[in-house]
């Protein structure tokens, strides 16, 4: 059976590899592919349905933004404040039960929180929706997880609240399952290659 190690072997091996392609051909390489419509998480529908304003498509629809020096500071400001002002807690001890989805306002939050928080500090610096998409994944030790993933034409990289590097995803160790959908925030779609080994990844249930 493929290990949780392996996976991240092999996504480091994929990134050191795109290191030698020229650069349309990187960013093609790490750009996360969909395979179709998968199930949001019925927490996210929740949240949608208490904050429709965050579940709406703006800006310009676009595959990628471009790299610019203004965009890659943007990254990795909004990355390091929001995981530098929000204390990590469970939803079990914020909110009293498990798996709730909110941005945080007191500065307390859980995975996800901190990816909404830094998708909508995105939003409001001028970033598209379509760009900014929370992605649900599972980490080497086989626990549930949720990240930020930036779509960009240096590939899709990964805002997490565990590290204050904002790295692509094949470096991250991870296994991506679905993500929120491009054209629409509340749809999500499946990433190819999500499930090659489900079982590594999803020993204990999705409570990141």
């Amino acid at each position: 059976m493929t290990t949780p190690a392996s996976i991240a072997a092999w996504a480091l091996g994929v990134a050191l590899l795109a290191g030698t392609l020229p650069a349309s051909a990187q960013a093609q390489q790490l750009a996360a592919r969909t395979r179709g419509p998968a199930s949001p998480p019925p927490a996210f529908l929740d949240f949608c349905a208490k904050n429709p304003a965050e579940c709406r498509r703006s800006g310009a629809p676009t595959r990628q933004v471009p790299m610019t020096p203004e965009h890659q500071r943007d990254l990795q400001e909004v990355n390091a404040r929001v995981n530098s002002t929000i204390t990590e807690v469970s939803d079990r001890e914020h909110h009293g039960r498990e798996d709730v989805w909110s941005i945080p306002t007191d500065g307390k939050g859980d995975c996800e929180d901190f990816a909404l928080l830094k998708r909508k500090q995105l939003i409001e610096r001028g970033w598209p929706s379509s760009a900014l998409l929370i992605a649900v994944v599972g980490t080497p030790a086989g626990e549930g997880h949720a990240v930020l993933m930036a779509t960009t034409s240096e590939g899709d990289l990964v805002l997490d609240n565990k590290t204050s590097r904002v790295l692509p995803w094949t470096q991250t160790g991870y296994l991506f399952f679905t993500r929120m959908s491009q054209a629409n925030p509340r749809a999500w779609e499946a990433i190819d290659g999500g499930t090659v080994v489900v079982t590594a990844a999803t020993r204990r249930p999705y409570r990141p």
